[in-house]
């Protein structure tokens, strides 16, 4: 029996994060391997074959937007996106968590206003069934990923709120991210 108490609960909330974000790791991952894939192709098809993919950068461009919104789900996860604080980590308590109360409460509502606007856009995308020029991709699919990356993007922040006021994310080191002697890297996949 383990004498901490909440060590068990925050390990099996651990072991439910890493389920969870196995999946847009995943697709992140497999997001970049096509891109290698039809980059590398590509190449092979325009200077050994003379006949490059026609349709190719503009696919890849769709498979770098769809990248970034994943990827932005797991940073914002984390804690590790882009951020000015220098001014709120040198506040003391509790003007510190003021700060951050604020900058988290603008966060969730800039995503909120962003998902509104992404839906309709995404609505107006389904009714035309609107087409990309080269590749005939549907235009659902890249302005849809806008969508999704800001709403997953506002659940993270939303479900680690307390954490956001501490301050604490992006700091926290655990078994996902560190190395240690004897250890494998587990990154939940």
């Amino acid at each position: 029996m383990n004498d901490v108490p909440g060590t068990d609960r925050e390990a099996r909330n651990r072991r439910i994060e890493r389920v969870i974000f196995a999946i847009p790791r995943f697709i992140a991952g497999s997001l970049v391997l096509s891109i290698v894939a039809v980059t590398g192709a590509n190449v092979v098809a325009r200077y050994v074959f003379l006949a490059p993919f026609y349709w190719a950068e503009e696919v890849l461009t769709y498979v770098m937007i769809s990248f970034i919104y994943i990827a932005a789900i797991l940073v914002t996860w984390d804690g590790n996106h882009l951020k000015m604080d220098i001014l709120s980590q040198a506040l003391k308590s509790p003007v510190k968590e003021v700060v951050n109360f604020l900058s988290t409460m603008l966060f969730i509502a800039i995503c909120i206003f962003i998902v509104i606007q992404s839906f309709e856009v995404t609505v107006l995308q389904v009714e035309f069934g609107k087409r990309s020029i080269a590749a005939e991709v549907p235009m659902v699919i890249p302005h849809s990923m806008v969508l999704i990356g800001f709403f997953f993007m506002m659940v993270a922040v939303i479900v680690r709120f307390r954490a956001h006021i501490r301050g604490d994310l992006g700091n926290v080191r655990d078994e996902l991210t560190e190395k240690s002697p004897g250890r494998n890297l587990d990154l939940g996949i």
